[in-house]
């Protein structure tokens, strides 16, 4: 009885070992819950139950400072105030951590009222999550009763960045006084910086960032701007390990744009840009889009953990042992294991066996010792497979400039090609990218830029006769256009010349389309729309 109880307890700790999150994973998937997007929505502790997903996004506290909660058809019961009492999102965030899930909430939304006016109130806010929602102990009021999310996510929209930075690292101080492990993340525009949260992820410790790639120009495809991100994570974020996620839409109807219907074109993503460290894996709005979105029989956020596993698989062997088993087994492989012995005296161990470039490392406490080998062993094992992989590439880049007068696209080859598209619009500075990697390569895309002038004056000249062009709604001026041109439409959004036709994509939310000089250098696309004004007359 004692050795059956004992075996059940490790065969519990086994599966969070197997299929629990892992921060350092590449094979990640975030989703955001509780906006019913797709009208059928179930309960988050039925979505947990999936193996598709890792990561849950409470959507929204879309009011603060003072808190307004909306879950849609999850939650209805109410405290006398009127803030929302939600009994059962509280079990089952419970049940969802006891899966292995991380559950954190998101503050914002694309609708809302909430903001700070200063940092003062933001820090204070801080205080106001950790009490509400957090281990904290000065709240009357507690939506989720006693359970307590593992972290806050920031899908700020409506382009007021006071504070949140402050905000932020008042709520590391808090989570410093816990023995439990807390996540901040941000949901950015694709367009960098973000006009929102662009200041928090410049001066705040931010673990994930799910960039929206969708409802933008930056979306997957000739103007996918990765590489900036990529940029972003290694050169300013304070969290050089900070993890990014390709944030999509879960369905053709959960945005009106980005949606990858493609899952080949998918996987060719995922592939080249997953060789970053920085790379966490997908995120996507939302569950109930991305459940009920069924592709051959198969749900898309199955589909996109299946093609995860196989852009950055290998072969993994996980092992369970205990001294009660009777069954053996033998397993050959040449990788990585990593030994984890139980400080007390108990009878068990794990042994897991996995791919990877990790050099010898030891760590206290647990006693945990990885080795890199080939080794062939025997013992008795319970034993179960997943999929992981490691690319490692190395890029080398070589610029070379020229005017010309139609779009360049430069490919360079090795093991992989990368590809490097120049939008240009007569004339245009020209930028090839060479690549050469060992495994697997990114898409770079640069942002279109004129051929530098002699003065400053002439490329603000050419700035705010442009501009005047888009706001009569002439665009380039010219009664056709050529493909790869780009504009602006009248109402600021982001026009290129697609088989003759103009087709308009919506900034993100602060920017706005225009011309721009900087350096002598005549730029155009969506930037913030308060620089507007010195490039119009």
């Amino acid at each position: 009885m004692i050795s059956s109880l004992l075996f059940q307890i490790l065969l519990i700790l086994f599966t969070h070992l197997a299929f629990g999150f892992d921060l350092e994973s590449k094979q990640n998937v975030a989703l955001y819950w509780g906006q019913n997007s797709a009208g059928s929505q179930q309960s988050l502790g039925d979505y947990c139950e999936s193996t598709d997903a890792d990561i849950y996004l409470l959507s929204f506290l879309y009011q603060f400072p003072t808190i307004g909660l909306n879950f849609a058809n999850a939650c209805t019961q109410s405290f006398p105030d009127g803030l929302l009492h939600c009994s059962q999102i509280a079990q089952d965030i419970q049940k969802c951590q006891s899966l292995g899930k991380k559950v954190l909430l998101s503050l914002g939304g694309a609708s809302g009222a909430y903001g700070f006016s200063d940092e003062n109130s933001a820090k204070e806010f801080a205080h106001t999550l950790w009490n509400t929602f957090g281990e904290g102990t000065g709240a009357t009021e507690r939506p989720f009763d006693s359970a307590i999310v593992d972290g806050f996510d920031f899908d700020i929209e409506n382009n007021n960045a006071v504070g949140y930075a402050a905000l932020v690292n008042e709520l590391r101080s808090l989570f410093a006084t816990s023995s439990r492990q807390y996540f901040i993340s941000a949901a950015p525009q694709c367009p960098y910086p973000d006009a929102s949260v662009g200041d928090m992820l410049q001066n705040a410790d931010v673990d994930f960032a799910f960039i929206q790639f969708y409802n933008n120009y930056c979306n997957v495809g000739s103007y996918f701007n990765w590489d900036t991100w990529q940029n972003y994570a290694q050169s300013v974020s304070p969290n050089k390990n900070i993890k990014l996620y390709l944030g999509l839409p879960g369905s053709a109807t959960a945005a009106s744009s980005g949606y990858i219907s493609d899952l080949s074109l998918l996987e060719d993503t995922i592939s080249k840009i997953s060789s970053s460290g920085n790379f966490g894996g997908v995120a996507m709005w939302d569950a109930s889009q991305a459940f009920s979105n069924q592709i051959n029989g198969q749900s898309y956020v199955s589909h996109v953990k299946s093609i995860l596993s196989n852009c950055i698989g290998g072969s993994t062997t996980t092992a369970l042992t205990t001294t009660s088993s009777t069954t053996t087994s033998s397993t050959t492989s040449c990788s990585s294991t990593t030994t984890l012995s139980p400080p007390s005296s108990a009878t068990s161990f794990f042994t897991t066996t996995s791919s990877s470039t990790t050099s010898s490392s030891t760590s206290s406490s647990a006693k945990v010792a990885t080795t890199t080998s080939c080794t062939t062993s025997s013992s008795a094992t319970v034993a179960a497979t997943a999929v992981t992989s490691v690319a490692v590439g190395t890029l080398t880049t070589k610029f070379l400039t020229s005017a010309t007068a139609s779009p360049t696209v430069s490919v360079g080859t090795a093991h992989t090609d990368a590809k490097t598209t120049v939008l240009q619009n007569n004339p245009w500075t020209t930028t090839t990218t060479t690549a050469t990697t060992t495994s697997t390569a990114q898409r770079t895309t640069l942002q279109p830029s004129a051929q530098p002038t002699t003065t400053a004056s002439a490329a603000l000249a050419e700035a705010v006769s442009l501009n005047a062009l888009y706001a009569a709604g002439k665009y380039n001026g010219k009664e056709t256009c050529t493909n790869g041109d780009i504009a602006c439409s009248a109402s600021g959004e982001f026009a290129i010349c697609n088989f003759g036709t103009w087709v308009n994509m919506v900034c993100a939310s602060g920017t706005t389309c225009f011309a721009s000089e900087s350096s002598d250098i005549l730029t155009i696309g969506c930037n913030f729309a308060s620089q507007k004004e010195k490039y119009i007359n």
